[in-house]
């Protein structure tokens, strides 16, 4: 994992947008990052600053998509 809040999302982002679905849940349960509510809260943040048709949006979308699924 990055050493950032904002690197551990921007890696989620990446594997979200590559179609690397178990690779996003052992990045977010099985390695931790999503269990710091602090990188759910900057997602949602990122996630309002996002332009609506923008691919960044639709992956952040994505990555906060996941997180009531895997029980975080």
């Amino acid at each position: 994992p990055g050493e950032t809040t904002l690197d551990r999302i921007h890696q989620s982002m990446i594997l979200f947008a590559a179609g690397r679905g178990e690779a996003l849940r052992r990045f977010l349960v099985d390695d931790g990052a999503g269990k710091d509510q602090r990188f759910w809260r900057l997602a949602q943040a990122l996630s309002a600053l996002y332009p609506k048709a923008s691919e960044e949006k639709r992956w952040i979308a994505g990555v906060l998509a996941r997180k009531k699924g895997l029980g975080l």
